[in-house]
């Protein structure tokens, strides 16, 4: 029960947000690419480029190319935070339509044998107050869903 807590507010955070640990994780190896490239590549590249072309041209084509690696970088970043955005969008939807619990064959299967052995008429109050704080639950927790959309969505119109 709580592991499926855990899970809700994963997806929920990464609904939001798109933050996944396979996002910090492509920022870190990003981050550290660039800083050995910046240490190696630029004395090198610029030692090169300056016999060539000159120092000035040296420089710009120098920062050209770190410019163009940061860009992929930014690009490929983006699209791994729209990626789990959606991903994590997708399988909240697929939770909220799936089938009641209840309609589970073990659950069924259970209150059948319960109801046998405890008699119909003492079992049957109990499950249906049962069945209607489900019912209750299952629908807070759907208006719940629709006002965090509904404030989702005068957020993005704003």
């Amino acid at each position: 029960m709580i592991k499926g807590w855990m899970r809700e507010i994963t997806l929920a955070v990464q609904a939001r947000s798109g933050v996944t640990s396979g996002l910090f994780i492509a920022l870190g190896i990003a981050a550290l690419a660039a800083l050995t490239a910046f240490a190696f590549l630029t004395v090198a590249g610029y030692d090169w480029f300056a016999i060539q072309f000159g120092s000035v041209f040296a420089a710009l084509l120098m920062t050209g190319i770190f410019l163009l690696i940061a860009v992929s970088a930014a690009v490929s970043a983006i699209a791994a935070r729209n990626g789990a955005k959606q991903r994590a969008i997708l399988e909240r939807a697929a939770h909220a339509h799936a089938g009641s619990w209840l309609l589970d064959p073990k659950i069924i299967g259970a209150a059948v044998q319960v109801g046998r052995s405890l008699g119909w008429q003492r079992l049957l109050p109990v499950a249906l107050l049962g069945f209607m704080a489900a019912q209750w639950a299952r629908e807070y927790r759907q208006e719940q869903s629709q006002a965090q959309s509904r404030a989702q969505d005068r957020d993005g119109a704003a």
